[in-house]
């Protein structure tokens, strides 16, 4: 079947953000407060990703595991201060409090001395709605890109799909933060695709429940037993963390497929939501705390952690975070366990410890394409090194960067790799951002950490 028509242009922005999750958020605020006319396009009616569109509240990749030191700064902290949650020691120095790396249940016991912090769902869509806003981005929710096209190296269109029908934007520069690098796809971008990607996850929310490592033990066990009756295909953890005092959220679904096969995705969402259904209920027969609990309800999409990772400048490997290469064109750091989610096994998985490492500038920049960005997931990484780059607060120091240059880029003119990558290291130190010297004094305290104490993050 043959498709054409004339689409009307409705708008020319300097950058173009597609993806208003951890790293699409984060890049359309950077990119405006460098005064880059920017819009900012997201297919769900609000903004947050993986934290507000797969109910996940940690701030996954924000500190380094041994000290509890922030190794992501800059928007991090601004979107922390208005829709975090702390507990446990007043925060009046971002980078110089000492946080637990995340609030699951059973890996928090060994350092409960740092505080506390998760994002509050609700205030963080306000936030990102807010800091947008103040910014000057123009932000168009309901959207998703269905095509790109090219003149020479250079997306010249990309084609969105709303309520108004097909329409085109000509961007002058675009930051790729779909997740899955639509746009550095359909523009013809050489990518990967894992042959057994990490499972996806569908959370579930359950209220009027007080969690407990015993009871989480207990969980563990009946979803065993469940697997081994084979009632439950595949499971994983399970982990839990609070949101209240009373009310947990539960990262359990595993669900084998290719994300970006449309009939995988929509049958992960089923499956998600049947095997949620299955562990509730199961929870509540067996496991006494569970008796005035109440399934609050399962998130809005499924996880997914692993889909199209492009063929970039160069590529984050595992023995980069192994044997902690500096890299001159560091952008972010990565601070989170290598933490590969295996496909065909269930319960928990080990992890490793890493010391926080750099993220090159060229695994952000597509192959063949010179005014394309990409930020977060499906940046360049082989699919070990992405099981720790592919957290939360990784992407956003990712979408910083990411928003950054192509606002730069937009005001000089000039293509990806040809940007003075110098000159982006300064005005991201600017912003806040924890990179070279900012890194190595965090770094440093670090090194210095007892970490024998501290617990594994498989259990």
């Amino acid at each position: 079947m043959n498709f054409s028509r004339s689409l009307d242009v409705v708008a020319e922005p300097d950058v173009l953000v597609v993806g208003a999750g951890c790293a699409g958020t984060v890049a359309a605020i950077a990119a405006a407060r460098q005064g880059a006319d920017t819009m900012v396009v997201e297919r769900s009616g609000f903004a947050g990703g993986y934290i507000t569109n797969v109910v996940g509240a940690s701030l996954d990749g924000f500190v380094d595991l041994r000290s509890g030191l922030p190794v992501v700064g800059g928007v991090v902290f601004d979107l922390a201060r208005q829709a975090a949650v702390t507990e446990g020691a007043a925060v009046t120095d971002w980078a110089q409090t000492r946080f637990r790396f995340n609030g699951e249940v059973g890996q928090m016991r060994e350092v409960m001395d740092r505080a506390y912090i998760r994002f509050d769902i609700e205030r963080f869509k306000l936030a990102a709605d807010r800091l947008m806003t103040e910014a000057g981005v123009r932000i168009l929710y309901h959207t998703v890109v269905a095509d790109a096209l090219t003149e020479g190296d250079r997306v010249d269109a990309v084609v969105l799909g709303n309520k108004a029908g097909l329409t085109a934007v000509k961007p002058k520069t675009v930051v790729d933060a779909s997740g899955d690098a639509d746009v550095a796809a359909f523009a013809g971008a050489p990518f990967e695709v894992s042959d057994a990607p990490q499972p996806m996850s569908l959370h579930f929310r359950v209220g009027h429940l007080q969690p407990t490592l015993a009871m989480r033990e207990a969980c563990g066990r009946v979803l065993a037993q469940a697997h081994a009756d084979g009632r439950l295909p595949l499971y994983g953890g399970p982990w839990m963390a609070q949101f209240a005092a009373d009310d947990l959220y539960f990262n359990a679904t595993r669900i084998r497929g290719n994300p970006i096969d449309p009939q995988d995705l929509s049958q992960a969402e089923i499956r998600g939501r049947e095997d949620a259904r299955l562990m509730f209920d199961l929870f509540k027969e067996h496991i006494p705390e569970f008796r005035d609990a109440y399934l609050a309800g399962t998130g809005p999409t499924v996880g997914v952690r692993e889909s199209r990772r492009i063929r970039g400048e160069t590529t984050l490997r595992a023995a980069d975070i192994e044997t902690q290469r500096e890299c001159p064109d560091v952008i972010c750091l990565g601070g989170w366990w290598l933490d590969r989610h295996p496909s065909g096994k269930s319960g928990y998985h080990s992890h490793h410890m890493v010391r926080p490492y750099d993220i090159a500038y060229g695994t952000l920049v597509p192959q063949t394409l010179s005014n394309v960005w990409v930020a977060g997931r499906c940046h360049a990484a082989e699919p070990a090194a992405l099981a720790s780059s592919r957290v939360t607060v990784t992407c956003m120091g990712m979408g910083q960067a990411a928003g950054t240059a192509a606002a730069m880029a937009a005001r000089s003119g000039k293509g990806a790799q040809d940007l003075d990558v110098a000159a982006l290291q300064g005005v991201l130190l600017d912003e806040g951002a924890i990179i070279l010297e900012r890194a190595q004094q965090v770094r440093r305290v670090g090194d210095e950490a007892d970490t024998v104490s501290l617990p594994s993050a498989s259990r």
